[in-house]
């Protein structure tokens, strides 16, 4: 037993010091990517979506690398596993409706008509536009991937809190330019002249939809930042102590984040999207409720922290105008139409609830089935559930929902069962119960620079769901 004990003391991997560089690398493109995702109009572009696959595959690459000259620990991979089988059957079903042939006559009926209109047999496929499948699978792997490559990086603590406080910046950032515009006689973007929502704010995006949830990834980063600095900086020895050590931490360590965190909620507030709040503020209540419960923050500051959340809402409300809920009220030409898009995509979704019409196909099939009362043309569901199971059929979305769901239901475990360090679950589990509230009332997912910095923050929060007590001895110099 005693050659045992010394081979686990001992390093298991000689070490490689360009690793270290190596390591860094991914960290520092991934903020990269995060910090240029949001700048052309959101990463909304063909373009800038092909560059983010680009660059997600040379940083899975990087990771190949790593893992092939120091491999992780045994069963390091084992919180994604159930994820990545989902995900993969749902990659390898979407493959299988792009395919062009009629596999046991299993093809959409609109393949039937378009044979007839050209007067030849065309190949036929469950997908009624396989080109839009295969963009649009390219598009769902690389936020897999970019979840993944953050899964890897963020083991090291040290290299979560860097990319969660980058985050944080970023919002701040992107936040203070909408702000400028907004207030700006002649608002653009970056610079174009702005055409749609001029009076609300929408920073690099062209949707105020799409901005509020990523302002919203902000308003949560900057939340768990300051959670933080309160749990490591206050003084618990007497009262006098703690109130002064509270104060010093808000107004001294963390000031830069509550300045943040003020900026990323106007900017929220200002987009007036009614999407983007409620999912927000469903977000920061989840988070309020699990700081309040989670056994690595039961501390007294966590009940102050609670009220100046509180007393920062109704302090932003009054700074930004009471006139915002009035407008917020009034800013509702499309509430009428979307309970006809969805009645519509329900029917769909009823005559292909088994096979679905192909991944990105929605803008092909939905004139099908819209009603006359909806006018002009609609390509996107406004609710990526129905969205999705339109288009992959209701078996594969739920699996896809099934993937998601489970890393944060993973997250929401690392909350309590991590004794330090639980702001990186908690960071995880808000923003899924931000993007799973807003998905339902519209499309930001489908917005790369929303679906990117999602992707981030849920692989940093899975990453540092373990608990000290799973923890496995790593090779000398090696933290992931």
């Amino acid at each position: 037993m005693i050659p045992q004990r010394v081979a686990a003391d001992a390093p298991a991997v000689a070490p490689v010091p360009w690793l270290d560089t190596l390591h860094r690398v991914r960290e520092v493109a991934l903020i990269a990517v995060l910090a240029w995702a949001p700048l052309p109009f959101g990463s909304a572009r063909p373009w800038a979506w092909d560059l983010l696959g680009i660059v997600a595959l040379a940083l899975l690459g990087l990771s190949a690398v790593y893992e092939t000259i120091r491999p992780s620990r045994a069963g390091a991979m084992r919180p994604l596993l159930p994820a990545l089988v989902m995900g993969g059957l749902v990659t390898a079903w979407i493959v299988f409706q792009s395919l062009p042939w009629d596999v046991l006559g299993w093809h959409h009926p609109l393949w039937d008509r378009a044979s007839e209109v050209v007067g030849s047999r065309l190949d036929a496929s469950l997908s009624i536009d396989r080109e839009a499948s295969r963009v649009h699978l390219f598009r769902l792997l690389t936020y897999a991937g970019y979840c993944v490559v953050a899964w890897q990086v963020a083991r090291r603590p040290e290299a979560a809190a860097r990319m969660l406080r980058a985050i944080a910046a970023i919002g701040m950032v992107y936040a203070l330019y909408g702000l400028g515009e907004f207030i700006s006689p002649d608002p653009r973007i970056l610079w174009f002249v702005k055409e749609t929502y001029v009076t609300d704010v929408t920073s690099t995006f062209v949707n105020r939809n799409s901005y509020a949830t990523f302002a919203g990834l902000g308003v949560i980063a900057h939340l768990v930042l300051i959670a933080n600095v309160l749990h490591k900086k206050t003084d618990l020895r007497s009262r006098r102590s703690f109130l002064l050590s509270l104060a010093d931490s808000l107004l001294g360590h963390a000031k830069w984040l509550v300045l943040g965190l003020i900026v990323c909620s106007g900017s929220l507030l200002m987009s007036h999207s009614r999407g983007g709040l409620i999912s927000a503020l469903s977000a920061v209540l989840v988070l309020m409720v699990l700081i309040l419960a989670a056994p690595a923050t039961r501390a007294p500051w966590r009940w102050w922290f609670a009220g100046f959340v509180g007393i920062g809402c109704v302090a932003i409300v009054l700074l930004t105008g009471a006139s915002t809920f009035d407008r917020l009220d009034a800013m509702s030409s499309d509430a009428e139409m979307r309970p006809k898009i969805n009645a519509a995509v329900l029917r769909a979704i009823g005559d292909n609830w088994l096979t679905g019409t192909g991944y990105g196909s929605f803008a092909d099939i939905f004139p099908l089935y819209q009603p006359l009362s909806v006018v002009g043309f609609v390509d996107l569901a406004h609710d990526d559930y129905l969205e999705n199971a339109l288009e992959l059929g209701v078996p594969a979305a739920c699996l896809l929902f099934g993937a998601v769901l489970y890393l944060g239901g993973r997250c929401l475990v690392g909350v309590f069962r991590r004794r330090r360090d639980a702001i990186y679950p908690l960071a995880g589990t808000a923003v899924t119960v931000l993007i799973g509230v807003h998905s339902a009332l519209d499309f930001s997912m489908q917005i790369p620079a929303v679906a990117v910095t999602y992707a981030v923050i849920l692989g940093i929060g899975v990453a540092q769901s373990a608990g000290t007590r799973d923890a496995v001895r790593k090779p000398a110099g090696d933290a992931s």
